[in-house]
């Protein structure tokens, strides 16, 4: 189950939800979320979190594509929620870790 968890983010990370996991493994949502948390360590939202953020960094230092592009490209509709996550995440802003690459 849960190898097919990390399948699904790593496949549907901009726009997969979390029900429509819970459907395509025809598992109920409080039963999945507590596996992927004894598995892993880490929830649900976590895991695309995490998924979301790595994709943003290697857009960052592999093309060109606007900061708010790649933010809107990985899932992040809410582009300064966007901003604020992968600043506490990567400890600097989207494009101040461009800059670094």
């Amino acid at each position: 189950v849960i190898w097919q968890v990390l399948q699904y983010v790593e496949q549907n990370y901009a726009e997969g939800s979390f029900g429509e996991l819970c459907k395509l493994l025809h598992y109920d949502g409080p039963f999945l979320s507590r596996q992927i948390k004894r598995k892993t360590g880490k929830t649900y939202t976590q895991l695309l979190q995490e998924k979301r953020l790595s994709q943003a960094a290697w857009l960052l230092r592999n093309t060109n594509q606007k900061v708010a592009d790649i933010g809107i490209s990985v899932g992040y509709e809410n582009l300064s929620y966007f901003h604020r996550i992968f600043a506490q995440h990567f400890g600097i802003s989207p494009k101040a870790y461009r800059d670094c690459k």
